[in-house]
């Protein structure tokens, strides 16, 4: 990959980052450390792609914020860059992240280096709706006022995960909880900002994701993993969470891995 080459350049070493950060400072990060399709526990593989930006407002943070996506899945770093550092950020994983980093890892693989310019453009679109995003969710944290208790959602969350391949009703997961399922859902939205039904939605493409990364499961399979019982279901809930569909996200994404390699 000949733009990985020349973009390391703007940061040549991950040791870096940390002496060159300050509070209005982003870092993009665009990392893929598989191998034939399974999990690399490996900590010192280069990272494709960092950039380097800064941002007029910097309320979203105390310091700088290290955003991007890790073998296909949205989070963030800290400043050392230490894969155990990785957190999942479910809010940056909507259909039109999704769809700029896969346009992003296209114009990485074939557009030309003269475009450079135009690659640019495109990774400053990208970590500007990825701060916008978490400056969003700051927000609508601070806006929420606590219902369902941290216990609660646990356990709410265990059995949706545990059930994950299963038809999964609020009614269900209101009597986990011991509430009526009216009260359950106005507390619930008021906690997470979304409905139960959303929530778990979001939970099970999720979970779609890592199998179509990391497994070899064909997409009806995969579909199965997570509840649907035909794959042109499974195939609209994705698209609708992604804007993508299932097969053409995990082509894209191993291309990239092909191309790392």
């Amino acid at each position: 990959m000949e733009y990985v080459k020349k973009l390391k350049e703007i940061i040549k070493e991950k040791q870096t980052v940390r002496t060159l950060a300050h509070r209005k400072s982003v870092f993009l990060f665009l990392i893929n450390n598989q191998g034939n399709g399974q999990k690399s526990n490996a900590v010192n593989k280069d990272y494709q792609f960092i950039f380097q930006l800064e941002v007029a407002d910097a309320r979203t943070t105390e310091g700088p914020l290290v955003l991007g996506i890790y073998n296909g899945v949205f989070g963030k770093m800290d400043l050392d860059l230490n894969y155990n550092s990785f957190q999942k950020q479910s809010f940056l994983d909507d259909a039109l992240s999704n769809q700029l980093a896969i346009y992003l890892t296209q114009e990485l693989l074939y557009r030309p280096y003269d475009d450079k310019w135009y690659l640019e453009n495109m990774v400053i679109t990208i970590a500007d709706y990825l701060v916008k995003q978490t400056s969003r969710n700051l927000s609508n944290n601070d806006e929420l006022k606590m219902g369902i208790t941290p216990f609660q959602m646990q356990k709410i969350k265990h059995h949706i995960t545990e059930n994950i391949d299963h038809q999964i009703s609020t009614t269900d997961l209101a009597s986990l909880v011991k509430l009526s399922v009216h009260h359950f859902i106005r507390m619930f939205k008021r906690t997470t900002g979304e409905t139960p039904q959303q929530f778990t939605k979001r939970l099970k493409m999720q979970r779609a994701k890592e199998l179509l990364l990391y497994s070899e499961d064909n997409i009806i399979q995969v579909g199965m993993g997570v509840g649907c019982d035909n794959a042109s279901h499974f195939t609209q809930l994705f698209k609708s969470s992604y804007g993508i569909t299932p097969l053409r996200f995990r082509k894209a994404h191993r291309q990239m891995a092909l191309a790392a390699s």
